[in-house]
């Protein structure tokens, strides 16, 4: 059993008190603060239901601990599905999570299926976002690729993208991933199932706190296992003949502690990302070359249908005009 702790406004023990003359009044839920990064002497590995998994400083290997949600929630923040998230710095007290250490960044999406607003907190505290896509089967997407990057560089996380399968893309094809380059994104070209590329990958993440993200199928579990150097990592799944969409295997964050003080998050496939945090006014900075091809355009250019603006048949301009219209 997960054992019990309280703070000193639960306190179970008796106390002289008058009595009141409601009894059915409850006591207003408690509310907590975010620590400094002074105080966190651990960092959450994988959650559980109203637990999670730590690695604590200066202690090998992982402990599991209880939280509270009324201990770690926070008055003026948005509501999230869960208290803390992976990568998180936590404090542990007498066995338990008792505080949550402010964050540097955030990797947030809306709670799908949710009724009420929350927010579903994937990953924090990350150096760098690999945004992992398929050469092939499933077919390169850039929508959701887009996403991810724009969810990045808006945290201030240094987005690379990795294309991988690249082993059953057609010798000479033109390669639908091409332009990112010329945006000035870090494209990484891989195949976990030949290694090719996984060096450059290994060299460029060394010694930061990575996150994998993409969609079911696009090979982050595959990728891991070469990085880690473990065939038994995870669990590769196979593709749906139904969908022509992998089907989930990881099915929730978790931290792998990696050679040469990096750290890897692998993170569940994900088939909608909501952008959150990324308004309108604030969209086009997050396309560096489409903010740089703004300058042409004329006055008064609302980058929409203007036969006169200077991002009309740029390789990213529709995702651009997609991601502005759900925001």
């Amino acid at each position: 059993m997960s054992p019990q702790f309280f703070s000193d406004e639960e306190d179970p023990s008796p106390k002289e008190t008058k009595p009141r003359a409601d009894h059915t009044r409850k006591a207003a839920p408690r509310r907590g603060r975010e620590l400094s990064a002074e105080e966190g002497n651990a960092t959450v590995l994988e959650l559980y239901p109203n637990q999670c998994a730590v690695r604590r400083d200066g202690v090998p290997g992982r402990s599991l601990h209880p939280y509270r949600m009324s201990t770690l929630a926070f008055d003026g923040k948005d509501r999230e599905r869960s208290p803390v998230c992976v990568g998180d710095r936590v404090r542990i007290e007498v066995n338990a999570v008792v505080g949550r250490c402010v964050r540097r960044n955030r990797l947030v999406r809306s709670a799908p299926n949710s009724r009420d607003p929350l927010l579903h907190v994937i990953a924090a505290n990350i150096d760098c976002l690999v945004a992992v896509a398929a050469a092939h089967d499933p077919e390169f997407s850039p929508g959701i690729v887009d996403r991810f990057l724009v969810a990045a560089t808006s945290q201030g996380i240094a987005p690379v993208l990795c294309v991988n399968k690249t082993d059953l893309h057609a010798p000479g094809a033109a390669k639908p991933w091409g332009y990112y380059r010329t945006a000035g994104i870090t494209v990484l070209e891989t195949s976990a199932r030949s290694s090719a590329g996984i060096p450059e990958l290994h060299a460029f993440i060394r010694g930061r706190v990575t996150a994998f993200c993409g969609h079911s199928g696009v090979g982050k579990t595959s990728l891991l296992r070469r990085l880690l150097g473990d065939e038994n990592y995870g669990r590769v799944g196979e593709m749906s003949a139904a969908t022509g969409m992998g089907r989930h295997t990881t099915t929730s964050a978790v931290l792998l502690p990696g050679p040469e003080d990096s750290t890897w998050i692998d993170t569940p496939g994900i088939m909608n990302f909501t952008l959150v945090g990324v308004d309108k006014s604030g969209l086009l900075i997050l396309f560096p070359e489409l903010a740089a091809a703004a300058l042409n355009c004329p006055a008064g250019c609302a980058h929409a249908d203007e036969p006169a603006c200077a991002l009309r048949g740029l390789p990213r301009f529709p995702s651009y005009r997609q991601i502005g219209n759900s925001l």
